[in-house]
């Protein structure tokens, strides 16, 4: 297997499986960073700060910085930042996450009563575990008025514990599509807006790394997309036996046979 001077992996399924360390994970990571490599985490999940990933890291024995953390729901954000910080939105995720918006300026609505003019410029999606009916409600009727539209990830589906899987963002967003017909704006992997992020984070090209995951459609789509070496582990989604157009340049039971 080719060396990299760098390597991008994803969490969830390939790190951790809820809240539980992958066997030879944390080994495999010390490895790499006593070697000499840049490692960051590159994931889809927009539902956390990146420092309560830093917090569930440390609680399974990995010393992780926050400047180590690269997700989709932190790349929407930037670009909310860069260019619609003066503008309201309203957001299909978590407290924590719609924390994150406030804390640079931005006005969140939560509670409208007048559909007709709502005084919101953006409806945004995330990973929510928080979600219930009322906010579905709320982002179909505002969908109907002419709103700009993004969402943090394309995942359907994330991976727990057990083989148990959880509904993601896009899951979300294809209910708000069956009802509304509008289509996001999508910033997470395999787009390579978040790729770009990433590789600045870390201050290296494209040729000199892998992203390392789980998931054929965002981690090893992202690579194949974006003319980047790729490693499929069979910790998470993937099996290894589905026929698709991404394929990874390798193929790995676990990040610990890197």
């Amino acid at each position: 297997m080719k060396q990299y001077k760098g390597y991008l992996f994803d969490i969830d399924g390939t790190i951790l499986l809820g809240d539980t360390l992958i066997p030879g994970a944390k080994e495999k990571i010390d490895e790499l960073k006593k070697s000499g490599k840049k490692v960051a985490f590159f994931t889809n999940n927009s539902s956390k700060n990146p420092q309560r990933y830093v917090e569930k890291f440390r609680t399974v024995g990995m010393d992780v910085v926050v400047e180590d953390i690269i997700t989709a729901g932190i790349v929407l954000l930037n670009h909310i930042k860069k260019n619609y910080k003066d503008k309201k939105v309203f957001i299909i995720g978590t407290e924590e996450y719609k924390n994150l918006y406030r804390e640079i300026g931005v006005e969140v609505v939560e509670n409208i009563t007048d559909f007709k003019n709502p005084n919101v410029d953006i409806v945004i999606v995330a990973l929510d575990p928080e979600l219930n009916f009322q906010k579905l409600e709320m982002a179909c009727r505002l969908l109907k008025n002419d709103v700009k539209y993004f969402a943090a990830n394309e995942d359907l589906v994330y991976p727990v514990e057990d083989k148990v899987y959880l509904p993601d963002c896009k899951a979300i967003c294809n209910m708000l599509e069956l009802c509304t017909g509008k289509v996001p704006i999508y910033f997470g992997k395999p787009n390579s807006i978040m790729l770009s992020y990433a590789l600045e984070r870390i201050d290296l090209d494209k040729e000199e790394i892998a992203i390392v995951g789980d998931r054929l459609y965002t981690d090893i789509a992202c690579g194949t997309l974006n003319n980047c070496d790729t490693i499929l582990v069979l910790t998470g989604e993937a099996t290894g036996q589905e026929k698709t157009d991404f394929k990874p340049t390798y193929i790995l039971e676990t990040i610990k046979d890197i």
